[in-house]
């Protein structure tokens, strides 16, 4: 799994990158904080997800 931050409209944002095959691993860490059933984006190898706020840094603003 791989984790980005990237700025939308002036707001941080945190990107997570999962592969397919292990979706079912990171579950149980990713459900705190999106749906794990709809990723943003999804290809052959590769599942995204984005939340809005800094998670690596822990300033995460409540929404």
């Amino acid at each position: 799994m791989e984790t980005n931050l990237f700025i939308r409209d002036g707001e941080t944002w945190t990107r997570f990158k999962v592969k397919i095959r292990e979706v079912g691993v990171y579950a149980y860490k990713l459900k705190k904080y999106v749906d794990v059933d709809k990723p943003v984006r999804q290809s052959s190898r590769y599942a995204y997800y984005e939340v809005k706020g800094d998670l690596l840094n822990g300033c995460r603003k409540m929404v």
